[in-house]
């Protein structure tokens, strides 16, 4: 890069580490886009910074500047975004299993293997959820309560009537209509090497690129298992995993998938990480792989107000999907930065 280049991505990162949260959560209504024409000048500043859709899931028209720059700062403050892990065992054991302890022991009552149809609301409070028996769909059941906590991605809620639109804020709705546009499946994949591949000294975390025609090509990425936590791997072997976004060109795997799309992509993944990692494709003992929903990003789209965990209009209705918080973590410590602070409110109510 020529030093120009050079001093314009630096002092726009030194502007993100200078912003607080508050800051970032004021900037959810800034497209990325319209924040590089008013600040950068330096014409391949601009580019590197466009660039950068493919890897954060989304063009950068579309995703807000206070995501950005919440994610930035932090390789500035403290080297790159911090991963929470539990110390011992798995997100279960460090929240489900502490929280279910503490919901039983106050005299509540679990219930699984049932779908939420409907979250019912009166004079702006919760009031109920009316659910179907997985094992029989013909049987319906309601339960009453004064707190409702809605863990689904807000828009899937909103678009298979779980929840009615017209109980949003006019600014809600608005945000949950440009989640959904964002909503796009990702293909991730697991891998059980018979040997080391992928280096254990490394980042853990790779960004794949391939060289199309001289031009270098965002494929996906790459991580061990080490990077997941994954806890029992077995003696000898590796655990690889993959996670190619559905937002690329070519990877478009639509609603409904095509899954025709899902394979061209493993395999030119796979072919990738070969040309990365000699002997990747030999080593391959076992593989597997999964569509999901796309890792939260649809939460940092372009929108009027920030969703957050609990409903501004309606009294005992909250939200603990990772379609909230657009300046939230994009890592699977979410979970986390949610759980707890959605404890704390229900229990301050």
């Amino acid at each position: 890069m020529e030093d120009s280049t050079k001093k314009e991505l630096i002092k726009t990162a030194d502007i993100c580490a200078d912003m607080s949260e508050e800051e970032c959560r004021k900037a959810v209504h800034v497209s990325f886009a319209d924040w590089i024409e008013r600040n950068v000048k330096d014409p391949m500043a601009k580019l590197v910074l466009y660039g950068m859709g493919p890897v954060v899931g989304a063009p950068v028209t579309e995703v807000n500047f206070g995501m950005v720059a919440n994610s930035w700062r932090t390789f500035n403050t403290v080297g790159a975004p911090l991963i929470w892990y539990p110390k011992n065992g798995n997100m279960q054991t460090a929240v489900l299993d502490p929280l279910t302890k503490y919901y039983k022991s106050h005299g509540g009552k679990v219930i699984t293997n049932r779908t939420v149809r409907k979250i019912f609301t009166e004079k702006g409070k919760a009031k109920g959820i009316l659910v179907s028996d997985d094992q029989n769909n013909s049987i319906l059941e309601e339960y009453t309560a004064p707190v409702i906590v809605c863990a689904i991605p807000i828009f899937e809620a909103v678009s298979k009537n779980v929840l009615d639109r017209k109980f949003l804020t006019k600014e809600w709705a608005e945000a949950v209509k440009r989640f959904e546009k964002l909503a796009v499946y990702d293909l991730s994949g697991f891998y059980l090497l018979r040997k080391d591949i992928i280096p254990r000294d490394g980042t853990g975390w790779v960004n794949i690129y391939d060289m199309d025609y001289g031009i270098p090509t965002y494929i996906g990425d790459v991580c061990s298992g080490e990077f997941i936590n994954s806890l029992n791997e077995p003696p000898g072997k590796q655990i690889v995993c993959s996670m190619i976004p559905g937002t690329l060109e070519g990877t478009n795997f639509g609603i409904p998938t095509r899954w025709e799309m899902v394979m061209k992509a493993h395999r030119r993944w796979k072919d990738a990480v070969e040309k990365a990692f000699p002997g990747f494709n030999d080593a391959i003992e076992h593989e597997s792989i999964n569509l999901q929903l796309n890792f939260t990003r649809y939460a940092y789209a372009v929108v009027p107000t920030e969703v957050d965990i609990q409903s501004p209009n309606i009294k005992g209705l909250y939200f603990g999907g990772d379609s909230i918080r657009s300046i939230g973590s994009p890592m699977s410590d979410k979970c986390f930065q949610l759980a707890f602070p959605l404890c704390e409110q229900i229990l301050e109510a």
